[in-house]
Formats: structure tokens, sequence, C-alpha cells
């Protein structure tokens, strides 16, 4: 028997599903994880969705199995979070290109109506059926509109989406359980200082470029050092860097209502204090990124 393409990329992202949700019966739990592998689930029990977006579909399988390896891993919470962040932007993807292919198809059969009734008002007496003629005009010209314009709110998803998608990983931002988390090292400013360098310019310009095109995101800047000097030194230091990463953005537009600074001075270290390259990581900046795309 003949296998057609369409039961071909069924069958191998239904087999596909299976190995995965196996490996994940057994596998450590973390919140994050488990949103993808519902979503994903759902997306690939979709007939629809197999068929009008496999390739995207199977790059949320790769990004959630990644996910999983690193979870089974031990790896940093940062990465699973990363990955599992990736699963389910991928899957939402490939579920407005559905939706898409839907809307597609909807405009199709509204136009083909129409046409029918059209020619088949001619057939008739033109007087007697000209008012029933253009009534039916009109409710097929407004299913065509709908149809039209759920195709455009499904291309517009996927293209929030996509964009999002692209504009994070420029910005290198992790997924957090707090958020999109953006890391800024200490070469924004110089040791012990609060003014930023030349060379932070362009990590900023990236940043208000985001918020400019996210006009309903909103940001939490949090300053940290390493544990030299004193801890009051090091807080007031902490939260100066903060407020010049602010000052630097809302100098590029953006509302000052949208940016919250915060110094956290010693706390929350993230590498060893003991060597000198523990304690460079320590001294950074942290972007919060929080809220919805618009």
């Amino acid at each position: 028997m003949k296998t057609t393409p369409y039961l071909t990329s069924r069958s191998v992202l239904g087999i596909s599903l299976v190995a995965t949700l196996a490996a994940c019966a057994s596998a450590p739990t973390s919140k994050s994880l488990d949103e993808a592998r519902a979503t994903y689930s759902r997306a690939a029990a979709d007939a629809q969705v197999v068929r009008t977006a496999p390739v995207e579909l199977r790059k949320a399988q790769q990004a959630l199995e990644k996910a999983e390896a690193a979870l089974r891993a031990g790896d940093d919470a940062i990465d699973i979070e990363h990955y599992a962040y990736l699963a389910r932007q991928r899957t939402e993807v490939a579920i407005q290109t559905e939706k898409l292919a839907r809307a597609e198809q909807a405009i199709g059969e509204a136009s083909q109506q129409r046409d029918r009734i059209l020619i088949d008002a001619r057939t008739r007496d033109a007087e007697a059926q000209r008012g029933q003629a253009e009534a039916a005009r009109k409710l097929a010209e407004e299913r065509q509109a709908a149809a039209q314009a759920s195709r455009a709110q499904a291309e517009s998803a996927r293209a929030r989406a996509k964009t999002l998608e692209q504009q994070l990983d420029e910005l290198k931002a992790k997924q957090t359980e707090r958020g999109m988390v953006l890391t800024l090292g200490d070469v924004l400013f110089d040791t012990g200082r609060a003014t930023l360098n030349p060379g932070a310019a362009r990590a900023i310009d990236q940043l208000a470029t985001f918020l400019k095109e996210n006009p309903a995101r909103t940001i939490e800047i949090e300053g940290y050092t390493d544990s030299v000097g004193s801890e009051q030194m090091n807080q007031t230091l902490s939260e100066r860097r903060a407020n010049a990463v602010k000052n630097a953005l809302m100098d590029r537009g953006i509302e000052s209502n949208r940016i919250a600074a915060r110094g956290f001075g010693e706390d929350n270290p993230v590498a060893s204090n003991a060597t000198a390259a523990g304690r460079q990581q320590n001294r950074r900046v942290e972007i919060v990124i929080s809220g919805t795309s618009r």
C-alpha cells in the first residue's frame, strides 16, 4: 500500500512524541518543563498541526529533548528553563501556522461560495432574485472578510512569536523562574566606579530597542558586587550602577515607569568570591524582563 507524505510525517512525529513522553515518565520534574511537555503534547496530538507545521513541531521536540537531557544530567536550572521556553515558543509557532492554513482554506471556500451564488443568480429572473443575490453576496463577503481577519490575526501572532524569540536570542537572555534574565558583566564599569564605559553603549542600545518594540514589557535592573570592600560601600556601588543603566535607558526614550532599579550589594553571588574569576562573575548587572508583548 502506498504511504502518503502526510501519514509518513504524522507517523514520524507520533513515534517521536511517544519516545519523548516515555522519557519524561521517569525524569525529574520542572514546572517550566512540565508546561512545555503539555503544550507540545497537545500540538503533536493535533493531526492538522502535524500536517501543516512538521518542521516547527520537530524544532519544538528537539528543544524539549534538550531540556529533558539537561534535567537528567543535573544541569543548571537556567539552561533547563531556556530550552523549555524554546520548546513552548516553537510549539506556539507551529500552532499559529496551522491556524493560518485553516484561515486561508476558509478564504478559498468563501470565495468559491460567492462565485457559485453569483452564477446561480444570473440564471434566475434578474429582477425577482436581485435582493436575494445581494444579500447572499454580502453574506459571502462578510464570511470572506472574517476569514481574512482570522488569517491576519494568525499571521500577526506567528510573527510576534518569531520576532520575540529572535530578539531574546540577540540579547542572550535566559528564561528563569523570575522571567527572562539578561546578565551584563563588569565590563560595563571600571573597578569601583558607577559610570558606564563607552563599550556598554551597544548592549544598552539593544535593550532600549527591544523595550521600544515591546511596549508592554517592563524591566527590573539589579546591581551586584563582589565581596571586596565594606558591605555598605558595595551596597551603595550596586545601587549607583543599577541607576546608571536606568538613566542610560531613559536617555534613549524609555519611560521611567517601565524601569525599576535596585542594588543588592554582595547578596546572591553566582560564584565564589575566593577567586578572581569568581569575583568577576559576581560583579554584574542583571536585567529581569517582565510583562507580555503587544
